[in-house]
């Protein structure tokens, strides 16, 4: 509609300056005022072009921003959950690598709970909403600088550094079993590794007391990313309430 008044009066505009009987300064009045409406027509155009532009925009990243406060819940619970999980092998480490330090093995329990050496947990996360809104350039969209900087180092700084370094861990983890611990005890008919007799060997006696340890060490960083991502789903929550 505003369009077809743009034009209407861009005619009127060139046609009051070839109007036959009139002064000349009655055709520049005319044309004039054709032209200032259709300034204001033009300008109330852009306005609206840019409000419903603004419009859209902010429901763009409204959208966004629940939904990655959903995704961020869901890998902090997923993490507290492995955390939990992975607590009877840190308990396991611990436990024994203590009866080798004061010499008082329990046998039983330590070769029983042995599959807890090769124990795995990798971290996983899903990332695709936060790629597809940043590949779309979108987020310059969210006004919040602070908080679009803690999101992008989030997804990728914070979770794609303890992705692989699960992984790397746990590989590494894998073949240090194999060379110093599976390859020098024999398996128990339950498939076990009977460690028990072994516990003077160095080796073992390292691998034990290192790996829980760094297990150990793990567990807190996981910790203190699920209180940074909870953290950042607070920020998200306040954002949202503006």
């Amino acid at each position: 509609m505003a369009e077809e008044k743009i034009i209407k009066h861009t005619g009127e505009a060139a046609h009051a300056l070839l109007k036959k009987g009139t002064t000349w300064k009655k055709k520049i009045q005319e044309f004039l005022f054709e032209i200032f409406i259709i300034v204001i027509a033009v300008s109330i155009t852009l306005w609206f072009h840019n409000w419903n532009d603004h419009l859209h925009e902010k429901h763009l990243v409204k959208d966004f921003l629940t939904g990655t406060r959903g995704d961020l819940k869901i890998t902090a619970d997923r993490l507290e959950a492995d955390i939990a999980s992975f607590q009877h092998t840190l308990d396991y480490y611990d436990t024994i690598w203590a009866q080798i330090r004061d010499n008082r093995v329990d046998k039983q329990f330590m070769d029983s709970g042995s599959a807890n050496l090769v124990n795995m947990l990798g971290f996983a996360y899903d990332n695709s909403r936060f790629e597809s809104f940043k590949s779309s350039g979108s987020l310059r969209l969210i006004e919040n600088q602070p908080l679009m900087q803690d999101i992008t180092r989030m997804y990728t700084v914070s979770l794609p550094d303890r992705e692989e370094s699960d992984r790397l861990v746990f590989q590494e983890r894998r073949n240090q079993y194999i060379t110093y611990i599976g390859s020098k005890t024999p398996v128990g008919p339950n498939g076990y590794s009977l460690i028990s007799g072994f516990v003077n060997d160095p080796a073992i006696r390292f691998q034990i007391m290192w790996q829980g340890n760094m297990l150990n060490e793990i567990k807190e960083h996981k910790v203190n990313l699920v209180r940074q991502l909870r953290k950042l789903i607070t920020g998200i929550d306040e954002e949202l309430k503006k």
